[in-house]
């Protein structure tokens, strides 16, 4: 069973080694190795602080994804907050990363944030397109911002608003409502 909860510190081992395998591939995140345990248990702790969220995807008792929203705490910026997120390769594909947005989203635009920013290399294409169904816009391009293992790669900056998303998932949720009750005439 594939379940969706939130993190703690106590998922900070867990939480570590699969944010450094998938930097490991060295094709998603920025970064080409994780943090120590001890760095991601502060990490979890701050975002309870600052009202950021983190939720963990767990398949047998394992933690095998994360989506974190972290706001921004700069004056006249603490309405935004940036988004990050992973799954290991074999949990891919499966509509995780899709449930991990959609879950943080609802919790955060319920909180006090209005914006929700990322970013995100060109090359990936799955995540642009997932980012892009749930309502996130491309709003700029970092020209060759990563060149790694002889590839040079484009950043796309994407931002999601409160309102737009709330207005794109109540006409889906009343389209869901209503091909439900379709199928039962």
């Amino acid at each position: 069973m594939i379940t969706t909860r939130s993190s703690t510190p106590e998922d900070a081992d867990a939480v570590s080694a699969c944010v450094d395998a998938v930097s490991r591939e060295r094709r998603y995140l920025g970064n080409t190795a994780g943090f120590s345990a001890e760095q991601t248990r502060a990490f979890i702790a701050s975002l309870a602080d600052s009202g950021g969220i983190q939720i963990v995807v767990v398949a047998e008792a394992r933690i095998v994804g994360w989506c974190d929203v972290t706001p921004v705490p700069f004056e006249g910026m603490r309405h935004v907050g940036r988004l990050g997120m992973g799954l290991l390769p074999s949990f891919r594909g499966q509509g995780l990363g899709r449930r991990l947005v959609r879950e943080a989203l609802s919790q955060v635009f319920a909180k006090t944030l209005k914006r929700v920013e990322l970013e995100v290399f060109a090359s990936n294409k799955i995540a642009v397109g997932l980012y892009e169904r749930e309502g996130f816009v491309i709003e700029g391009r970092k020209r060759s911002a990563r060149f790694l293992d002889g590839a040079e790669d484009d950043i796309l900056i994407m931002g999601c608003l409160r309102d737009e998303w709330l207005r794109s998932t109540s006409q889906e949720t009343a389209l869901n409502t209503s091909l439900k009750l379709k199928q039962r005439c």
